[in-house]
């Protein structure tokens, strides 16, 4: 398996975890049921299913676009730098919540985590196509 095949399978896997998040927020339901009071008039969505769309439109089709970029044969250093911005669109999200409300919670962690994977992978990509 090639490395593109490795970047785009990675973008693939978020665009499966954007979308599977993003229906448990939508079903409202255990941890999702309702919305945190104290993130109103903080957060800019006032609703567990506004953050859904957000991120099943952004993060879902803007991984299943890059990854079906990635698969093509003809990617080249497009697809590395649309992977490094998908990640770094991704890191932004989960650390402004962070800066509005002054907490850390653990999704948010894992998230920056994900992201940082995303970035670093698009970069390593970057710097491989640049030495050929």
């Amino acid at each position: 398996m090639t490395f593109k095949r490795v970047i785009s399978s990675y973008n693939l896997l978020l665009f499966l975890g954007a979308f599977y998040v993003g229906a448990l927020l939508l079903l409202g339901e255990g941890v999702f049921g309702s919305f945190p009071p104290e993130w109103i008039g903080k957060m800019p969505f006032n609703s567990w299913a506004t953050i859904a769309i957000f991120g099943m439109s952004v993060f879902g089709i803007g991984n299943a676009v890059v990854s079906i970029y990635g698969f093509k044969k003809n990617g080249g250093k497009k697809f590395y730098i649309v992977t490094v911005v998908m990640g770094l669109l991704l890191f932004l999200s989960s650390v402004s919540p962070v800066i509005l409300l002054g907490e850390w919670y653990l999704p948010l962690a894992q998230l920056c985590l994900v992201s940082v994977i995303q970035i670093l992978l698009g970069l390593f990509g970057l710097i491989r196509e640049n030495s050929k």
